[in-house]
């Protein structure tokens, strides 16, 4: 394993190295649902001289190649995952509104992809880019259901994984609230779809954070127009990024995800957060025991329920060290 410095090393450089992004091409993808995506092309991104330990960073379906972005509290300089320090590599989601092969507007054929799917994407890029091991593969939410089929199919090549938020298949109550999502942009007319996904939006942000969180920000004398401008604001954002297609295809994959526990060899790290609606605190100890030794489960409460990963800094930045310290990368 390549030597890092230690997180209270004075002899890092001060500048920040500049990500290395490109497109691999795969000529035929054969997917878990039985069809062949042909020519498929999955943008990467590799942050952090080839000579580090790397690790693999990949969050929810919105999500993509460069946390740097929707991360930045966990990946930079002086943050736990340094770019100075480890190579960080993500992709752009196959199926998704980024780089990578994904549906156009109005492009009601393209193939359903399965969690399993991405994660033998990004193991064509590791093997592309040469890495042939991976110290740490961190994966929340989606990334999290991505990151169990990546340890199954590499195997020794991961270190460990970490997985937030993130069971071996989605629980009823998730599934039936992304279906009524999704059947919100299914029933609009073609063009109603922006302000449909919008709404399906809304109704994720409420299932992402919890009612005491909204009752904190938008109960008592607030008015009521705070609750609906932040809601529509996060509805306007996505809608102006994700063609619908794009939605439908990552929602119907995350809750087509399933992994057996008994394929992941590797040691891997549960957390889960005692108030997430999305990914309840029993599934992941069911999850954990079926995992057996070679794992262990941590419990944290959080008023921000499933993005808890994107708001509690503090905790999830312990997290990482705790586990680059677990493979002697601190």
């Amino acid at each position: 394993m390549a030597a890092v410095l230690s997180f209270d090393s004075p002899d890092l450089p001060d500048a920040c190295p500049q990500p290395l992004r490109g497109v691999l091409r795969l000529p035929a993808l054969a997917l878990a649902g039985g069809q062949t995506l042909t020519d498929a092309e999955v943008a990467w991104q590799a942050w952090g001289d080839p000579g580090l330990p790397a690790v693999v960073v990949l969050g929810g379906i919105s999500a993509g190649r460069d946390p740097d972005r929707w991360w930045s509290a966990q990946c930079g300089i002086g943050k736990a995952l340094d770019p100075r320090r480890l190579r960080i590599v993500s992709i752009d989601w196959l199926g998704g509104a980024d780089a990578s092969t994904g549906p156009c507007a109005g492009d009601e054929a393209f193939p359903a992809i399965d969690s399993a799917d991405q994660a033998a994407a990004l193991l064509a890029v590791l093997n592309h880019l040469g890495i042939a091991r991976v110290v740490l593969a961190i994966g929340a939410s989606y990334g999290g259901c991505v990151v169990q089929h990546l340890a199954r199919l590499a195997g020794g090549r991961i270190g460990r994984a970490v997985l937030i938020s993130a069971g071996p298949q989605a629980g009823a109550w998730a599934r039936g609230l992304r279906a009524l999502q999704r059947g919100l942009v299914a029933a609009a007319a073609p063009e109603r779809r922006g302000a449909a996904l919008a709404q399906a939006r809304q109704l994720a942000m409420l299932s992402y954070r919890t009612p005491g969180e909204l009752e904190s920000r938008f109960g008592g004398a607030e008015p009521a127009e705070s609750l609906e401008r932040w809601l529509d604001a996060h509805g306007a954002r996505f809608a102006a990024r994700f063609p619908a297609e794009a939605f439908v295809t990552l929602s119907a994959s995350l809750d087509a995800h399933r992994c057996d526990p008994a394929s992941i060899a590797v040691p891997v790290e549960v957390f889960g957060v005692r108030d997430d609606l999305l990914v309840p605190i029993e599934t992941l100890r069911a999850f954990a025991a079926c995992l057996g030794p070679r794992a262990r489960l941590h419990e944290f409460d959080s008023i921000y329920g499933h993005d808890a990963f994107l708001k509690e800094d503090a905790t999830i930045a312990g997290i990482f060290r705790h586990a680059l310290a677990a493979e002697d990368c601190a």
